[in-house]
């Protein structure tokens, strides 16, 4: 006979193929089931937060995305996005009702489009990106009144780009102007227009390695077989004695067009302002100058000038997300890259490169995520979280999955957030949201090891339709399908209900206005009692309430929680023996209403009920002593169906060992 314990849960919810897997190394921190369970840093197995209704939203649609940043003034903001349109609220956590509603924005993104948007947040605007739009953003235009406003931003100039569209060595080349204005005049070239407006001309030196001048294109015009572009000078050309070979010039188109494209990739990154992956040049990042994030000047490569770089792998698939981890990190469909940077020493022209670190690819549907030194992707394929992890040494990188023995909780997530630890928790959490309206949790400390997914689900009414974090609080936009209801709703620690809200307990016990509750049974909580379950009928309940007691209560739905440890383990010089379980002892901390195995664990003794004292959580050892026989195949689970807190410390088992 031995004593086995399992003191942590820090390898998460696993793939069945690998629960008679003993020779796994993290066995013992493993299990069957972690259903809406968090695994803290120490590994513990705990309860997950309830979600907590805030409002109904104005408009319904099936693809609205929610959005948050924060002003210079430190307020912070919710966005939800619709057909054309922006609801804008301001997050006042200190009112009673938490979020104001400000205004409504018109936009041209129609509801299909707007699962191809990409964002990035700079002071107090929020950029977006879309192949089909010229970059935009939604700004405080002014603070008093506070008001909002979406704008296409005025990028000046235009990043250029020369698409080798120019046949150089066809004619001859005249140039003339002054200091201020520049016109380069080539013959036998047919084929300009204005798209060419906003590019640049390059060139006007005495030879090939000097091209002195820099103007960017005002005007386009035609005369029998020839072009002449009219430019507004950057740097002063060589007039007297310029060259007339066309190939002295370059003639650059502007990247960004209605023809040529828009980028449909755009971050913030070290005071820069930098977009990529248009649909003429799928593998092109542009960058603005410093501290000028409309200004796509790249001038003679000074430190502060604009950089355009495109990616050497032609068979790269496109740049498919930038990413500001350590460094800046750049995914493609089929590779990932870095731009490496020494210590203290930002990206400049001069030092601009980009270096492959792995070759996974990443999905399209997901945005990585990061927090210090690492950044978290899916793969191309969905089925793998890789973690992309800084090294240091030589500014590189190392990719690695993270989720091999819990492939079944990657489902091709479509979103994830980031909530930090906090002064409470020192527990960081990353919330992956699947297709079919679930959430994976992964809980990560790479001090203690902790690298957990767990199932994170909620009654199938109900569809979680996009998550967002605001000020380290994670905010989640729902579909009601018994009542066709689309609400916002944000996580909550204290109370483990589910879209709960506080309304007021009459005597006679009705509570009203439960519209979007319709058909589904609501959970009761008063003065942290269990007061029952009940169906909402007609946007209402009936509680039993013979004590006639009034007052503030909570009203929910509960989810339901269960942990399924792995098959009884005897020690690896036993594994392959039958084995007999005699006890089993689970130590549970601040925990109320569970089961093990079909057993209440007592949670309130006589004396108290005779005196009418009311339910708290506590803590101790619960010991079973289960029938199972000399049997592999057998395991216990503790679950839950009640609104109180469950918090799984460590289990040991008492096992007799036999010879098969």
């Amino acid at each position: 006979m031995e004593i086995i314990r399992q003191t942590m849960f820090s390898s998460g919810e696993v793939d069945a193929i690998n629960y008679h897997r003993s020779d796994f190394k993290d066995y013992l921190t493993a299990a069957q089931s972690l259903l809406n369970v968090e695994v803290g840093t120490t590994g513990l197995a705990k309860k997950r937060k309830g979600t907590q209704f805030l409002l109904q939203t104005k408009n319904s649609d099936a693809n609205s995305k929610l959005y948050g940043f924060q002003d210079k003034n430190g307020q912070f903001y919710c966005l939800i996005s619709g057909h054309h349109f922006f609801d804008i609220y301001a997050i006042k956590k200190e009112a009673a009702s938490e979020l104001q509603f400000l205004q409504t924005l018109s936009t041209p993104y129609a509801s299909a489009e707007l699962n191809d948007l990409d964002y990035s947040n700079d002071n107090d605007s929020l950029i977006f990106v879309h192949a089909n739009y010229p970059p935009a953003r939604i700004t405080i235009k002014n603070y008093a009144p506070l008001l909002f406003t979406y704008e296409i931003l005025n990028l000046y100039p235009l990043p250029a780009y020369d698409f080798g569209d120019v046949i150089y060595n066809k004619g001859n080349a005249n140039l003339s102007g002054d200091v201020h204005t520049i016109r380069l005049t080539l013959t036998d070239s047919p084929g300009f227009n204005d798209d060419w407006i906003g590019g640049q001309i390059i060139g006007g030196g005495t030879t090939d390695l000097s091209p002195l001048g820099y103007a960017i294109i005002t005007q386009v015009s035609y005369q029998a077989n020839q072009v002449t572009f009219e430019g507004k000078v950057q740097i002063p050309f060589l007039i007297q004695g310029a060259s007339t070979s066309a190939t002295q010039y370059s003639i650059r188109k502007p990247a960004f067009s209605n023809n040529a494209g828009y980028p449909s990739k755009v971050i913030f990154f070290q005071n820069r302002l930098w977009f990529a992956h248009t649909k003429t040049l799928s593998n092109t990042i542009f960058a603005s100058k410093i501290n000028a994030p409309v200004n796509f000047d790249v001038g003679v490569g000074q430190e502060t000038d604009a950089i355009i770089y495109t990616l050497g792998q032609s068979d790269s698939g496109g740049i498919v997300w930038m990413n500001g981890g350590k460094e800046l990190e750049i995914y493609t469909a089929n590779y990932e890259f870095v731009a490496p940077q020494e210590q203290n020493i930002g990206l400049t022209p001069a030092t601009f490169s980009i270096r492959q670190q792995s070759a996974y690819g990443v999905s399209d549907k997901l945005m990585p995520v990061s927090y210090l030194n690492d950044s978290y992707y899916v793969n191309k394929t969905g089925n793998a979280i890789i973690n992309f992890r800084f090294q240091g040494i030589g500014q590189s990188y190392l990719a690695s999955n993270i989720s091999q023995a819990s492939r079944h909780l990657v489902k091709n997530p479509l979103k994830a957030v980031l909530l930090r630890g906090t002064d409470q928790s020192q527990d960081n959490f990353i919330y992956f949201l699947n297709p079919d309206h679930t959430i994976t949790a992964f809980q990560f400390a790479h001090e203690v090891n902790l690298a957990a997914l767990t199932p994170f689900s909620s009654q199938n009414q109900i569809e979680i339709q996009d998550i967002v974090a605001i000020d380290n609080t994670i905010y989640l936009l729902k579909k009601y399908l018994n009542s066709q209801q689309i609400v916002l709703e944000k996580m909550a620690l204290d109370i483990k209900l589910d879209g709960f809200e506080e309304k007021n307990l009459s005597e006679n016990g009705k509570i009203s206005g439960l519209e979007r509750f319709e058909g589904l049974n609501v959970q009761v909580v008063f003065d942290q009692q269990d007061y029952g379950l009940y169906p909402v009928k007609q946007g209402g309940i009936q509680v039993h309430n013979p004590e006639q007691k009034t007052g503030s209560c909570f009203i929910g739905l509960l989810y339901p929680v269960e942990i399924r440890p792995m098959y009884f383990y005897g020690g690896s010089q036993h594994a392959d023996l039958m084995k007999k379980i005699t006890k089993i002892y689970v130590e549970y901390f601040g925990s109320l209403n569970f089961y093990i195995s079909d057993q209440l664990v007592n949670y309130q003794i006589f004396l108290n009920i005779q005196q009418g004292n009311g339910l708290h959580p506590s803590s101790g050892t619960a010991i079973i002593s289960p029938v199972f026989g000399w049997n592999r195949q057998k395991t216990f689970s503790i679950t839950q169906q009640a609104p109180f807190d469950l918090q799984i410390t460590s289990i040991a088992y008492q096992i007799n060992t036999h010879m098969i």
